[in-house]
C-alpha cells in the first residue's frame, strides 16, 4: 500500500497488518520510501571470493509489469560522481560477503533527490549481460566459468572501461495488438539481422515449433555503437531487417519505442512503459 499522508498511513496500517496476519501468520510489517518515477539501474561485478571489480552498469526501466524488456549500458541518467559511488557500493556489497562468480547488484535510483537504493543482488549471469559484454569487451560467461574452476580474477578494475553504447531488447512470443497474449507456433521463416554491432541471441531455426509451456522468449537483439543516438538508429535497421515468419513478435512494440521522444531522450522511468502502452494500443494493434 502506498500512503500520502498521515492520515492514509493510520488508516492503512491496520489493514495491511491484518492481511499479513491472515496470509503468513505475521503481521509484521516494514515501511521504505515511495519513489514515484524510479529509474532501475544495476552493476555488473565480478569476484573470486576476495577479490571484486565492476563492469560499470546497465539501465533497465523500461518494464512491463515489472519486467525488463528493454535493456542498454551505460546509463545516461548518472553523473560521472553518481557512477562512482554506484559502482563503488556494488563492489564493496561483492567483497563484504566474500562473493564468487558473476552477479549484478540492483539499485532504485530517484533522479529528483539524485540518490539510489538497495533492491537485491541477483547471483547468477542476468538476461541482459550481452550489453556490458558490447561496451567493455569482457566475455562475462568465460570470466564466470573461470572463477567457478577456481581461478581467481585475472581482470583488474584499471583494465575495465567503456566504450559506446549498447541496447538489448528482448523478442518474445506474444501479440502486442492483443495485451501480449502468448503466441506458440511454427517458425515458418528465419531472416536474422547481422552487420557490424549487431549481435542475435537465440536457439530460433526455421520450422522450429514454440511450446505454450515456457517463457516466451524467443531471442535477444543487441546492438552496439558509439553513441547511443547511433544505437538506436542501428536497432531500427536490425529490427526492419529481422524477420520471424509464422507468429506474432514484441518487434512492433520495439520498432514504436525505438520511434519515441521520450525514450530517445532516456526520460523514462519504471512506470512509464505501461501508461505508454494504454496511449499506444491503437499504434501497436495497427
Amino acid at each position: 500500500r502506498i500512503a500520502d499522508s498521515l492520515a492514509e498511513f493510520e488508516q492503512a496500517f491496520p489493514q495491511a497488518e491484518a492481511e499479513a496476519l491472515a496470509a503468513f501468520g505475521d503481521g509484521g510489517l516494514y515501511m521504505e520510501k515511495v519513489i514515484g518515477k524510479a529509474r532501475h539501474i544495476e552493476v555488473q561485478v565480478l569476484a573470486d571470493g576476495s577479490d571484486a571489480i565492476h563492469c560499470y552498469e546497465r539501465e533497465c526501466s523500461l518494464q512491463r509489469r515489472r519486467q525488463k524488456v528493454w535493456e542498454e549500458a551505460p546509463s545516461r541518467a548518472l553523473s560521472d560522481r553518481l557512477r562512482e559511488d554506484l559502482c563503488a557500493s556494488a563492489v564493496a556489497l561483492a567483497k563484504a560477503v566474500k562473493y564468487s562468480g558473476a552477479g549484478t547488484v540492483e539499485y532504485l535510483y530517484d533522479d529528483e533527490a539524485d540518490r539510489f537504493y538497495f533492491i537485491e543482488m541477483n547471483t547468477r549471469i542476468q538476461v541482459e549481460h550481452p550489453v556490458t559484454e558490447a561496451i567493455t569487451g569482457i566475455d562475462l560467461v568465460a570470466e564466470m566459468l573461470r572463477i567457478a574452476g577456481g581461478e581467481k580474477l585475472r581482470i583488474r578494475q584499471g583494465d575495465v572501461s567503456v566504450k559506446g553504447h549498447a541496447i538489448e531488447v528482448r523478442l518474445n512470443a506474444e501479440d502486442p495488438a492483443k495485451e501480449f497474449a502468448p503466441f506458440p507456433g511454427q517458425v515458418a521463416e528465419l531472416r536474422i539481422p547481422g552487420g557490424p554491432g549487431v549481435r542475435f541471441d537465440s536457439m530460433l531455426y526455421q520450422g522450429y515449433q514454440v511450446p505454450p509451456f515456457y517463457d516466451s522468449l524467443l531471442a535477444k537483439l543487441i546492438v552496439h555503437a558509439e553513441t547511443r543516438e547511433a544505437a538506436i538508429v542501428r536497432l531500427i535497421r536490425a529490427l526492419n531487417e529481422l524477420k520471424i515468419g509464422g507468429l506474432k513478435t514484441t518487434k512492433p512494440l520495439f520498432l514504436a519505442l525505438a520511434a519515441d521522444p521520450a525514450v530517445r531522450a532516456g526520460d523514462v522511468h519504471t512506470r512509464w512503459l505501461e501508461g505508454w502502452l494504454i496511449e499506444n494500443a491503437a499504434t501497436l494493434a495497427g
